[in-house]
């Protein structure tokens, strides 16, 4: 049976009580709650070395999250559009359940098979909460008229996600000598927190949204309509998508690489934990201030200073080897944090709350797939020739692709 349309204008007044208000607003602090609960993966500062001891090779590792970003670009659109049709409460709800699932296979696998799985389910988990969360967070702004904090709130999010997971590396550094697995069993608690958290949450109203949900016909027209009007019919959405992508992609391509890098470095395996904690703390600073920062800047040079950031990061990296080298993949960790939240806030101002979840989601899925059609050429220069070479590459691709993008970005007025 096909539901009625509802349609809510985005010139219409949403009146909310005060009981309303209240919950709405808690919203923003349940939502810090779970980007830190999260955040709490002890694993990461070791992870490549965990699958190492189960016996898989750095050519495997990469193609594992080759493989798990292409699972993100086939999720992220209808998980997306899913959030659209059926709340960004439930959606998120099922990210946490996904979170769970996936951390658990981790904590007793030991094969490429075993961790290909907990990929899919983190994979999931991701795909559910990227386009959501933020379209959550806009939406209850926006509701509660409060939306021009946005850049605000979301930065203050992922700062507090951030310093979690610089003190959750920390931790793991340290668990990790003793055993990889104990890293995995600690973080289960707390993604079972996400789904409690997620339970309290108050779902926000959203403009002309639109029922049916027998018809998959309507559906997938209706996915189509959306994937036009971001990539074909709205240039400046079209091209801050594509520059999300290539930013997000060539600031990501040498992330696998950090833990063998620190051994070239000669960096002792125990400070691994550190290392990775003041990478997140970089972060989470870069993204607090982020709102300042391109208030100041404005959007024009926020976008432009991203290119040369990234080239002089993979110069240093690849040109300067030494044991305190690790300082200059704090340009990387600038980039990453300072771009989310500017690109997002951009992107939220060019949609409506009734697609806002699918849009952000196509933004999501470009990224994905550029970095998953990158990362197995980065991983076999690292193999065939060596790290500092893969460095070197990955920093002329961004100089190359990120002016072409750039003057485009310019020649059709965006920036």
């Amino acid at each position: 049976m096909k539901g009625k349309t509802k349609n809510i204008g985005e010139s219409e007044k949403i009146i909310i009580n005060k009981s309303e208000r209240q919950r709405l607003e808690s919203n923003i602090w349940k939502f810090y709650l779970f980007d830190i609960f999260e955040a709490m993966l002890f694993a990461v500062p070791i992870i490549v070395l965990f699958w190492q001891e189960n016996g898989l090779s750095l050519t495997q590792i990469m193609i594992l999250q080759s493989l798990f970003a292409i699972a993100i670009v086939i999720l992220e659109l209808p998980t997306g559009y899913l959030a659209d049709m059926h709340g960004r409460k439930n959606i998120l709800l099922l990210s946490g359940i996904s979170f769970v699932i996936a951390v658990s296979v981790y904590s007793i696998g030991s094969s490429f098979a075993a961790f290909l799985a907990a990929e899919l389910f983190f994979a999931l988990a991701l795909s559910l909460y990227s386009g959501t969360s933020s379209a959550l967070v806009y939406d209850t702004l926006k509701q509660l008229k409060r939306e021009d904090e946005y850049k605000k709130i979301w930065g203050n999010a992922k700062y507090y996600g951030f310093i979690a997971m610089a003190i959750s590396q920390i931790i793991g550094g340290f668990i990790g000598k003793i055993n990889f697995r104990w890293t995995f069993y600690l973080t289960i608690p707390f993604y079972l927190l996400t789904i409690l958290i997620t339970l309290t949450m108050q779902e926000p109203k959203r403009n002309k949204l639109v029922v049916e949900k027998s018809n998959l016909k309507n559906h997938f027209r209706k996915l189509i309509r959306i994937l036009r009007y971001s990539l074909i019919d709205n240039i400046k959405m079209r091209w801050l998508i594509i520059f999300s992508a290539v930013i997000y992609a060539l600031n990501s391509a040498g992330l696998w690489l950090y833990q063998p890098y620190f051994k070239l470095t000669g960096i002792d395996i125990a400070y691994f934990g550190i290392i990775f904690a003041s990478f997140q703390i970089v972060s989470a600073i870069s993204s607090k201030y982020a709102h300042k920062i391109e208030n100041k800047l404005g959007m024009k040079i926020s976008l432009i200073i991203l290119v040369p950031i990234i080239f002089i990061g993979y110069l240093l990296t690849s040109k300067i080897i030494f044991l305190f080298s690790f300082v200059f993949i704090y340009l990387f960790q600038f980039v990453r944090a300072f771009s989310d939240p500017i690109f997002s806030d951009y992107i939220n101002k060019l949609t409506t709350s009734d697609i806002r979840a699918t849009v952000l989601s196509v933004q999501a899925l470009a990224r994905r797939l550029l970095y998953a059609i990158l990362i197995p050429f980065i991983g076999w220069i690292a193999d065939v020739y060596s790290l500092a070479q893969a460095f070197a590459v990955a920093g002329i691709v961004t100089a190359v692709i990120g002016m072409i993008v750039l003057f485009i970005l310019y020649k059709d007025d965006v920036i």
